[in-house]
């Protein structure tokens, strides 16, 4: 087994960074970390498998904390999750139609055996910090639970990803050992803590505070303020309801423990999520938190966060919380622009335009490309590129990777600038000249004035070659399966909105999977279209994107009000490349236009009768922490 070493982490070089070490070393530690590396998970693509190490990686790069604030917890025991669990379900736990059911899509058996032990891991890591959150000595200083937050699994049943209630139990198991104090569970992640709810529906001294995009559980509980807010929530929305609902919390409340389920599936870029909050109102979420629980011993457990770059809105309020660092963490697409930047700022006019103006300084066989047979049946791809020069980008910025990868060692590449709908091109197999594998059509619109934005018109990926499987099912509006190249074609497309001064990219998708892959990167152009999506989000947001994609397409949602069919229609997204398009889907204008029309948006699944649509309870629904 691994073991995390951080004696081994580069030294230090910043000034800033050395001062940090030099502070947190010396000064009363203010908070406790604590972390497993049986935490990391089976890889998927939704997840960040590794993300507990990612925070405290950053966390001790940035000196803000020591080896003396890691804490490692040992094992659970079945006797300890039966303090919160029937025997019965324990029992089951292991059954793979069980964790089927729980997960909400086939897994392979080791990987669901892992994640038993994966998330009884997560549940010691909680009763541990609960542990040293009541110690005297410890008052005033948070520990943190670098997982948990598996709020959604019930005293009889696993639900929402989550197969023990780590909270429910880390508490039971400081009741067994004689604490009594009143204790109040503050529930910020995405989704409502419906089982932790659940199994303290009848104790008076645990109050559960849940702030949530809907209500998972109406039933009767003698301690709770639940406060649904709907879809496309933003910072304004979110932080002036916490400020409105916690103190009355507290009051009801009175704690002498808190328990804090600290989701960042509330961002806007989260993959599963359908808010707006920015990591600036993360980080006020959690500050305002901080204040209004003062010197109160607190568990701060992770819970939801999608996609690689969750781990960075966490590990930034904790470097707040450890060392007074303030400082927004770049996300990965942050690091990727710089990267294929660094690249474009290589290329000359001559590669790019053909050498009109100056002559062609590097040959197709300097760069080992294979141009077999190039069609040409225009001038510039957008007045500007050469033949020559698209199939450069397409080299230098990764996309012909990627389709050597798939198996393709020679293609061809055709040029069209008056294509009937724009300026095509298109990567064909040279060996199979059949096999088309990209696609591609683009022209530059005014169409979002006064703004001038690269138009996507059509866009195919495609591998012929491929067979669809279990994992990877045809999408609606696939033949073939992709190519995995859409990253570096965008990012390619990107690179060539900069060097044309063009403000952003511009497409219409035809199909909800497109849309999902793309939101968080990319905003609808209508603020209503915008809030429709992120209802239409909200209803199947416990789904995998195939299945998701299949409900959506096929009649699958209904407007909650009217009972009509809610149908997907293709409209038009924006990626901002320009500071002064961004500006606008950043902007408060934006923001309270989407909230506004969000109101008119009650969208569940036809087959979701249960609270009215609000969302599902238990078999794979909702999204927990997985």
């Amino acid at each position: 087994m691994r073991e995390l070493d951080i004696s081994r982490w580069r030294p230090l070089r910043l000034v800033g960074r050395v001062r940090r070490r030099l502070v947190t070393h010396l000064r009363q530690s203010r908070g406790t970390l604590v972390y497993h590396l049986d935490y990391e998970m089976p890889p998927n693509p939704l997840v960040d498998s590794r993300r507990g190490e990612h925070i405290i990686n950053y966390l001790v790069r940035e000196g803000c904390v020591t080896a003396r604030q890691l804490r490692r917890p040992e094992a659970v025991s079945l006797a300890q999750l039966a303090r919160a669990h029937d025997y019965q379900y324990l029992e089951q736990v292991a059954r793979p139609k069980t964790l089927e059911r729980i997960f909400g899509l086939p897994m392979r058996q080791r990987d669901l055996q892992r994640m038993i032990g994966v998330q009884r891991r997560q549940v010691a890591g909680t009763v541990l910090a609960a542990r040293l959150a009541t110690k005297p000595w410890r008052r005033g200083r948070p520990v943190v639970n670098l997982g948990g937050g598996l709020h959604h699994a019930r005293r009889d049943m696993g639900a929402g990803f989550c197969l023990f209630n780590d909270l429910a139990v880390a508490i039971l198991q400081l009741r067994s050992e004689g604490y009594s104090g009143r204790i109040l569970v503050v529930d910020l992640d995405l989704h409502h803590g419906d089982g932790t709810r659940s199994i303290f529906a009848e104790d008076e001294s645990v109050f559960t505070f849940s702030v949530h995009s809907a209500d998972w559980d109406d039933s009767p509980a003698v301690s709770s303020l639940d406060v649904p807010l709907g879809s496309s929530v933003g910072d304004r929305g979110y932080l002036q309801a916490l400020r409105e609902h916690l103190p009355r919390a507290m009051d009801a409340a009175r704690p002498e423990l808190v328990f804090y389920v600290a989701g960042v599936d509330v961002g806007m870029e989260d993959k599963m999520g359908s808010w707006r909050v920015t990591d600036d109102g993360v980080l006020a979420r959690d500050r305002l938190v901080l204040a209004h629980l003062g010197s109160l011993p607190m568990v701060w457990t992770l819970a939801g966060g999608y996609g690689r770059d969750a781990w960075r809105l966490t590990a930034r309020s904790l470097a707040w919380l450890m060392a007074d660092l303030d400082a927004l963490i770049p996300s990965a697409r942050d690091r990727e622009l710089r990267h294929f930047r660094a690249i474009a700022q290589r290329f000359s006019r001559a590669e790019l335009a053909g050498g009109d103006d100056e002559e062609v300084l590097l040959t197709p066989e300097d760069l080992m490309l294979d141009l077999v047979g190039p069609t040409r049946t225009g001038s510039r791809l957008l007045g500007y590129y050469s033949l020559y020069g698209v199939e450069l980008s397409f080299e230098r910025f990764g996309v012909l990777d990627r389709i050597r990868a798939a198996g393709y060692g020679r293609v061809r590449f055709q040029m069209d600038t008056r294509h009937s709908t724009g300026e095509r091109i298109r990567v064909r197999s040279a060996d199979e000249p059949g096999d088309l594998l990209v696609e591609l059509v683009l022209r530059i619109t005014a169409e979002l004035a006064p703004f001038r934005c690269l138009s996507i018109e059509w866009l195919l990926l495609q591998n012929p070659r491929a067979r669809p499987s279990r994992d990877r099912p045809l999408l609606p509006g696939q033949q073939h399966p992709g190519l995995g190249c859409l990253k570096e074609l965008v990012m390619t497309l990107v690179m060539m909105c900069e060097r044309l001064e063009l403000d952003g990219l511009i497409f219409s998708p035809a199909h909800y999977h497109v849309a999902a892959q793309a939101h968080g990167l990319l905003s609808f152009l209508d603020p209503v279209d915008e809030a429709r999506f992120a209802a239409m989000a909200g209803a199947v947001t416990q789904m995998d994107l195939a299945r998701a994609t299949r409900v959506v397409h096929g009649g699958g949602l209904v407007d909650d009000v009217t009972g009509e069919p809610v149908r997907w229609r293709a409209v038009p997204m924006a990626l901002p490349v320009s500071e002064r398009l961004r500006a606008r889907f950043s902007g408060e204008e934006y923001e309270q236009a989407v909230t506004a029309a969000a109101a008119a948006f009650h969208i569940r699944r036809a087959d979701d009768k249960r609270l009215g649509g609000q969302g599902p309870r238990g078999q794979g629904a909702g999204k927990g922490w997985l």
